[in-house]
């Protein structure tokens, strides 16, 4: 485990003497000074002060050696840093309409790929569609297409999902649906938030048929790019669900007609 070579280097870097750093962390600086001997270990909930004092994942202050990482990455290394410009006030670049109001910018399937690496660049951005709908006023909105089964059947491939801003990760709200922008791709999930006990977050899918295709993932902050929060779903689906209510009804008579027999079977007289 790094974390006594970590916590003293990210001490250090930060200016902070033992006295001046465990009075912030509210913990004795002989204890702080165990920690960075080695010699005793912290619990889970103040391993997690620890990483989010110093901006960093749980993972990062303890399996990485960032006085290495930082030699090469400089202060991108210190994830803390940057993940606070990217989820701090506005998104690096919106569009606004004549009146000086945000436009809601479109992001199709077909420009994914091109939107991982131009989501700061004011001219890609520019190359997208734009529109505007009432209600969504006092924000700044994007909207995505959806691709693949993963969300069906509450989000289907093809519907297009709107999205709200999020500024601050510790927003993000257990179970709720939101585009998350990582280095991976994007991707359109519930997500559980665990950054204060683990430093990640996780990404379910609500897929039931294809759920061994979509396992949940779980992702590292420094990862992301930006969140969006679902606030609105625009589909052209008009399925009928008289074929959900078919299926339940035959899976309700097929139930009882096991219990049926079940019963019939515990009747039967014992043969000698």
């Amino acid at each position: 485990m790094n974390l006594p070579t970590n916590l003293r280097f990210l001490r250090k870097k930060k200016g902070k003497t033992q006295d001046g750093l465990s009075s912030e962390l509210n913990i004795g600086r002989t204890t702080l000074a165990n920690y960075e001997a080695g010699i005793s270990e912290p619990n889970v909930e103040t391993i997690c002060t620890i990483a989010k004092y110093f901006g960093i994942s749980v993972d990062d202050l303890l399996s990485k050696n960032m006085e290495a990482v930082y030699a090469v990455h400089g202060e991108a290394a210190l994830g803390g840093r940057g993940i606070a410009e990217q989820f701090n006030g506005i998104p690096r670049v919106i569009t606004v309409d004549q009146g000086g109001h945000d436009n809601i910018v479109y992001v199709p399937v077909k420009a994914r790929a091109g939107y991982l690496l131009g989501y700061g660049d004011a001219g890609f951005i520019e190359t997208l569609p734009t529109f505007r709908l009432p209600g969504l006023n006092n924000a700044t909105y994007r909207m995505f297409e959806v691709e693949g089964p993963s969300m069906a059947p509450n989000i289907l491939n093809g519907d297009r999902l709107i999205g709200e801003w999020i500024d601050d990760m510790d927003k993000i709200r257990d179970n709720r649906v939101y585009i998350i922008v990582h280095k991976g791709g994007v991707a359109v999930k519930r997500v559980i938030n665990r950054l204060k006990e683990r430093g990640k977050l996780y990404l379910k899918s609500d897929t039931i048929a294809h759920r061994h295709e979509f396992p949940t993932i779980e992702i590292d902050p420094a990862d992301i790019k930006e969140i969006w929060y679902g606030r609105l779903k625009i589909s052209s689906d008009f399925s009928e669900p008289a074929e959900v209510y078919h299926r339940l009804a035959d899976l309700e008579m097929d139930v009882m007609e096991m219990k049926r027999v079940l019963k019939g079977d515990e009747k039967k007289p014992e043969v000698l």
